[in-house]
C-alpha cells in the first residue's frame, strides 16, 4: 500500500476545497463524461430523450422549439427556486469512511492518534482508488409562457460539478485526478410556430466559467496543504465567458391518428461554446423523435428516442450506444392541488427511473441514472442519485 505521510490533511483540504471553493469554484465532470451545461430531471428520467418532447422551460438546454410544446392551459410557468442535488452512489459511502477513519483512536498505544488516523485515512483512499467520485449542485431559476404562436422562457442559471478521482500515485496521473468548473449566467429562448405544427426555436447564452483540472501529486498535497485554498484559486484555476446560440426545430405530424408523432432537430452551442482558458463546449447536433399517445384513465403517456452529437464532436470516443438515449413519461394525474408522474427509460445503455410528485407550489423530483465514464457503453458505469425541489407553479 501507498504510505501517505501527513496527506490525509492534505487529501481532507483539498476535498474541502474541491466542494466548497472559494469565489463559487466548484468541480465538474472528468474528461471521460460528456459536456453538459445542465441535466433536466425530467429528461434524465425519461433516459434522455427530450429532444422531440420539451414542455418546460429547461427544454432550452436541449431543443428550443420545445418551448411551444409547454401546456397553454397552465398559464405561466414560474421556477422560484429550482434546485437540484446530485452525487453518485459512493460519494455517502467516502464521506462516512473518511469520518470514521479521521475519528480512529490511539489503536497502538504509543499516547498518539495521528499516525493511527493516517494509516486509517490511506486504507479509505486505497478502498477507493480508480473511482470515480461525483457530486453536483445546480440551480435553474426561469420563468415563461406559451402563448398561441408564440412562447418564450428565460432563466438564470447556476451549475457546480465536481469528479475526483483517487490514484496510487504513481506516474504522470499523481494522486488525486480533479476536473472541476463552476458555471453560471443568463439564458433565454423563444419559439414560434411558422406553419401548422411545425414549431422553430432559438436561445441564446450568456455564460461564464471557472475550471479547474489538474493532478495533484503526494508532494504537491503536502507542500501546499497550508495555503492549498489560495493555491487552487491563484494558480489552477481557469476563468473565461462565453456566448452561445442554439436553434432547433420540432415538427408534429399525423395528428389525427393514435400515435400523434413528432421528430425533432438541435443544434446547440453553434459554432462551439468557447470560454477561452476555461475551457470550451463543442457543437452538437441532435435529433429525435417521440409519440404521445392516448390512453384511458391516465393524463398523458410521452414516449421518446433520441440520437445526440451527430457529427460526433464530443473528443471523448465515438461510442454510437453512449449517444442513444430512449425513455417514456406517464402522468398518472395532474389537477389543481396536485400531479405525479413516473418517468423511465435507457441512457447510455444503461437504466433510469424518475418519480415527480407536486403538492401545491412544491414540486419534489427524483432520478436514478448511470453516466457512462468510459470510452464506450459498459466500461465503467457511474451510478447516480438526483434530487430536485422546485417552488414555483
Amino acid at each position: 500500500m501507498l504510505s501517505l505521510k501527513r496527506i490525509n490533511f492534505g487529501f481532507c483540504c483539498t476535498a474541502l476545497s474541491l466542494f466548497i471553493a472559494s469565489s463559487a469554484l466548484a468541480q465538474s465532470p472528468t474528461s471521460r463524461e460528456y459536456p453538459y451545461l445542465y441535466k433536466s430531471p425530467r429528461a434524465m428520467g425519461m433516459g434522455g430523450a427530450y429532444t422531440a418532447i420539451g414542455g418546460t422551460v429547461d427544454t432550452l438546454f436541449y431543443n428550443p422549439a420545445g418551448l411551444s410544446m409547454m401546456p397553454k392551459d397552465k398559464g405561466w410557468e414560474v421556477d422560484v427556486i429550482n434546485i437540484r442535488v446530485e452525487a453518485g452512489n459512493n460519494v455517502m459511502d467516502l464521506y462516512d469512511d473518511l469520518n470514521t477513519a479521521f475519528d480512529t483512536g490511539d489503536l497502538n498505544n504509543d499516547g498518539k492518534t495521528d499516525d493511527d488516523q493516517l494509516r486509517a485515512t490511506n486504507d479509505v483512499l486505497e478502498k477507493y482508488q480508480g473511482e470515480n467520485v461525483h457530486f453536483n449542485a445546480s440551480d435553474f431559476t426561469a420563468i415563461g409562457n406559451n402563448f398561441e404562436k408564440f412562447a418564450f422562457g428565460i432563466g438564470g442559471v447556476g451549475n457546480l460539478r465536481a469528479d475526483a478521482m483517487v490514484h496510487q500515485g504513481f506516474g504522470s496521473e499523481g494522486l488525486l485526478e480533479v476536473n472541476a468548473d463552476a458555471t453560471y449566467g443568463a439564458i433565454g429562448g423563444c419559439s414560434m410556430m411558422i406553419k401548422d405544427n411545425i414549431f422553430v426555436g432559438l436561445t441564446l447564452k450568456f455564460l461564464n466559467r471557472e475550471s479547474l483540472v489538474h493532478n495533484f501529486t503526494s508532494r504537491e498535497l503536502v507542500e501546499k496543504q497550508d495555503s492549498l485554498d489560495a493555491y487552487i484559486t491563484d494558480e489552477l484555476r481557469e476563468t473565461g465567458s462565453a456566448v452561445g446560440v442554439d436553434t432547433g426545430v420540432i415538427w408534429k405530424f399525423a395528428q389525427e391518428s393514435w400515435f400523434k408523432p413528432s421528430v425533432g432537430a438541435s443544434v446547440l452551442n453553434i459554432g462551439d461554446l468557447k470560454f477561452g482558458d476555461a475551457g470550451t463546449m463543442p457543437m452538437t447536433v441532435n435529433t429525435g423523435i417521440a409519440m404521445s399517445p392516448e390512453i384511458p384513465y391516465f393524463r398523458s403517456l410521452i414516449i421518446g428516442a433520441d440520437y445526440v452529437d451527430l457529427l460526433s464532436n464530443y473528443s471523448q470516443d465515438k461510442d454510437m450506444m453512449k449517444r442513444f438515449r430512449i425513455g417514456a413519461e406517464l402522468q398518472l394525474f395532474d389537477v389543481m392541488m396536485a400531479a405525479l408522474a413516473l418517468r423511465a427509460g435507457f441512457y447510455q445503455g444503461n437504466p433510469t427511473f424518475g418519480v415527480d410528485l407536486r403538492l401545491l407550489i412544491f414540486d419534489l423530483q427524483y432520478v436514478a441514472y448511470t453516466e457512462e465514464i468510459g470510452a464506450y457503453a459498459g466500461q465503467e458505469k457511474d451510478r447516480r442519485q438526483l434530487m430536485t425541489l422546485n417552488i414555483g407553479w
